[in-house]
């Protein structure tokens, strides 16, 4: 799989059914998680930086 992302039940059911959208970054092959319009209205792509390498 090239497009797999690895997400809790309560995360996966998020995106599946809510404005979620998440998209493979072509750059470093990352997921970005974009919000919904009502919690940003410019849409800008985020990412989780909890498990980061430093």
């Amino acid at each position: 799989m090239v497009n797999a992302v690895l997400l809790c039940g309560h995360h996966h059911r998020l995106i599946h059914h809510s404005d979620w959208q998440v998209t493979i970054n072509p750059t470093d092959g990352h997921p970005d998680f974009t919000p919904p319009t009502h919690i940003d209205p410019e849409q800008k792509p985020q990412r989780n930086r909890y498990h980061r390498r430093e």
